[in-house]
């Protein structure tokens, strides 16, 4: 039996969850496809050690969503950090238009795999029936899993799948079979780190030209993602395409402290979007870095960011051009440290920045690790 105080901390629990995910509702507008049965396929997955084995059952797509009008709120969730996420998403289940499942991966052989963990997250939320109307992205990632550890954003596996027409026609069949079996309406593709190998963009971009109507003639959306150095200018894209921007690690791994994004990166990656044809979005992240005075950098979610300045009394401050909160501390080791992470009013920054340029599709990396 739950007691006044109980029902107090709860209340209070929603509210935080609140005051940081609900603040980008005001851009979201809702339009959904109707159902197209389509045959089953297996779904290739590789035990991982997250979760117990899930059996997905095969459901249909839906027509693809890339000439929504209207406002757009999505968000990515992850199946390795789901302390908070499921709360976050019960409050936001009648707000979101997107949902992203991070990810699918590449086993040794340069087949595609959806871990267990991503199922597992799949299936909860199909059971609970709460993102039925909503465009359900399976995302895919150039990461793969070797004998020994595994190779995150790999280049040669990009060649292995796209490199000539036939293996592209190949891995676009592979993919978008899967996304249908594993009852999703939409593919997500996130390839990343192809930097300046033009030829490799060449062949990226011919994929696509595959994919987006073999996708489409299976009832999904198409969603592509640009990292913010991407030559995305150099090249002719398909327009039934939903293309995100990655608006964030302006600062982290390899560079000084600063923040993710400030308003005038936000700004240059709007003007980078505008020469593309289709729908165009932007991915902003929460929580920061912690940079150490050894060099080293951590990711820090946001709730983590706010307990670990509690614990060392830090002074924080907010960067008038990011709307990052900023402090310092000395660990027990007497390591300083330097915290730069968004909160609410960042994000609320950040989007009005991007409003203010005339866009209003988001997608918030990530659910989970808000409160």
């Amino acid at each position: 039996m739950s007691t006044d105080s109980d029902n107090g901390e709860i209340y209070l629990k929603k509210r935080l969850i609140i005051s940081f995910l609900v603040l980008i509702l005001f851009i979201c507008g809702c339009a959904h496809g109707d159902d197209q049965e389509q045959d089953p396929v297996d779904v290739h997955v590789i035990k991982d050690p997250v979760s117990e084995t899930v059996k997905m059952e095969t459901t249909s797509g839906s027509e693809h969503m890339n000439d929504v009008n209207g406002k757009s709120v999505g968000a990515w969730i992850t199946y390795w950090d789901l302390d908070t996420a499921y709360d976050e998403l019960d409050l936001l289940k009648d707000d979101l238009d997107t949902l992203c499942y991070f990810a699918a991966y590449f086993d040794n052989n340069s087949e595609p795999f959806i871990p267990e963990g991503t199922l597992g997250t799949m299936d909860k939320l199909k059971q609970d029936g709460s993102f039925s109307n909503t465009v359900n992205y399976l995302t895919f990632v150039n990461d793969k899993l070797l004998p020994q550890g595994s190779s995150l954003k790999d280049t040669e596996l990009l060649y292995d799948l796209i490199g000539n027409e036939k293996k592209a026609k190949k891995h676009a069949e592979q993919i978008t079979d899967m996304t249908v079996s594993a009852g999703c309406n939409g593919i997500e593709i996130d390839y990343e780190a192809i930097k300046k190998d033009y030829e490799l963009w060449e062949h990226f971009r011919d994929f696509l030209n595959i994919l987006v109507p073999m996708a489409h003639e299976k009832g999904l959306s198409v969603r592509v993602l640009f990292e913010p150095g991407a030559p995305i200018e150099k090249y002719e894209w398909p327009k039934d395409v939903e293309y995100v921007m990655m608006c964030y690690n302006l600062y982290g791994y390899g560079t000084k402290p600063g923040p993710k994004a400030d308003k005038e990166f936000l700004k240059e990656m709007v003007t980078k979007m505008e020469t593309l044809p289709g729908t165009i979005n932007f991915a902003l992240a929460t929580g920061g870095f912690d940079f150490a005075q050894d060099g080293s950098v951590a990711q820090i979610d946001t709730k983590t960011a706010k307990a670990v300045a509690m614990r060392y009394d830090a002074m924080e401050h907010t960067d008038e051009a990011s709307g990052d909160h900023v402090y310092t501390y000395t660990d027990e080791d007497g390591m300083s440290h330097e915290v730069w992470y968004a909160d609410q009013d960042t994000i609320r920054l950040w989007i009005q920045t991007i409003k203010d340029e005339g866009h209003e599709r988001i997608t918030i990396w990530r659910i989970g690790g808000n409160i």
